[in-house]
């Protein structure tokens, strides 16, 4: 651990092992006191570099940055160093208010967005651990075979991944582009980049398909549940997604949405994995199959549906035409599985449930 501020105050730096338990590393770091002065996350770094040297490199590594992001030097460097080293894993996390924090110094120091945890409270960071807890674990993990005759002894020890974690959800994100959906369908994509940004996102975890639709013939399947095992990719992808416009065919969305249950684009026994259909849309379907049938469909496949629009201020105008209430009913599994942008988040936390046991 390595306590910093400016180039002209003190700095305490406890190298490996300082703490034997959490007790005793509860009370050094509650013992700590502000040194006060500016930011040198850069020199903070650097020291960082050295301790590295002396580290067992067998073990994974995660290097947790606490700060504001307001160093008064550029820390770019030293953190890309950091970022090379195998089997290490940088986070950046932010102090105080989220709001004030220099986010691009944050992501420079972690060098990934995904690493950058800019929430006050200790739950995300906690995932985080538990999650590279259990890749330690997994490396680790081995088992031994050993056959014996009359005449030889062979011992064959193996590594093996078991191929089922107990955390598997396929995903199927399906996302209304018609016409009355613009501009409100930028509100759908920032909803399902915080989904995918909190889930654990991998071949044997959570799979993600995105299914877009307007008119009958303008359903598209974006991407399958086999293409990204990578939250990054799965966010970069939903957002290069536009507004095509046109009709509302709710139930033809639901339909293609369906086909992901099939093993040719991903989808997996239900035996083995949990599967969640969620539908954004404003509900006006007027084209195409029926919604309720093809909803019907869906979940007699398997899957657990979930409507989500979004209702701003409440009020129909020029470019919000209300939601079609009735309709988000229908297609939900149930009246507890309709949700908007005032809920969303209880939705997150639901479907993380799934992957918790692997964070």
């Amino acid at each position: 651990m390595i306590v910093y501020s400016g180039l002209n105050y003190r700095r305490e730096v406890f190298k490996w092992n300082f703490a034997k338990n959490n007790a005793e590393f509860q009370r050094t770091v509650l013992g700590l006191r502000a040194i006060g002065g500016t930011t040198n996350t850069k020199k903070a770094l650097e020291i960082g570099l050295e301790l590295m040297q002396t580290r067992n490199k067998s073990i994974p590594t995660l290097i947790m940055v606490v700060t504001d992001g307001r160093s008064a030097d550029d820390p770019k460097e030293p953190a890309m160093a950091l970022q090379a080293i195998p089997n290490t894993w940088m986070f950046a996390a932010a102090t105080g208010d989220p709001l004030l924090a220099d986010r691009n110094e944050l992501l420079v120091i972690a060098g990934n967005i995904n690493h950058v945890i800019l929430q006050s409270g200790r739950e995300l960071a906690a995932d985080i651990t538990r999650k590279l807890l259990r890749a330690a674990q997994e490396k680790c993990r081995t088992t031994t075979t050993s056959t014996t005759t009359t005449t030889t002894t062979t011992t064959t020890t193996t590594t093996t991944t078991n191929p089922i974690s107990g955390c598997e959800l396929d995903l199927v994100l399906v996302m209304d582009l018609s016409t009355t959906t613009h501009p409100i369908y930028q509100h759908y994509k920032e909803m399902a980049e915080e989904l995918v940004g909190r889930l654990l996102i991998g071949p044997r975890f959570t799979r993600v398909a995105f299914i877009t639709f307007s008119s009958v013939g303008k359903s598209r399947t974006q991407f399958n549940l086999n293409r990204y095992y990578n939250a990054q990719q799965i966010i970069e992808a939903i957002r290069r997604v536009e507004s095509t416009g046109g009709t509302t065919a709710v139930g033809e969305g639901i339909r293609v949405a369906t086909q992901q249950q099939e093993k040719r684009v991903g989808g997996r026994p239900l035996s083995i994995a949990k599967k969640a259909m969620l539908i954004f849309t404003d509900g006006w379907s007027n084209k195409g199959p029926d919604p309720e049938e093809m909803s019907k469909q869906a979940k007699a496949a398997g899957f657990v549906l979930y409507s989500i629009g979004y209702e701003g201020n409440g009020q129909p105008d020029a470019e919000f035409a209300g939601l079609n209430q009735y309709t988000m009913d229908t297609i939900a599994d149930t009246m507890h599985h309709v949700y908007n942008e005032r809920n969303f988040s209880e939705l997150v936390e639901e479907l993380r449930r799934r992957n918790l046991p692997c964070m």
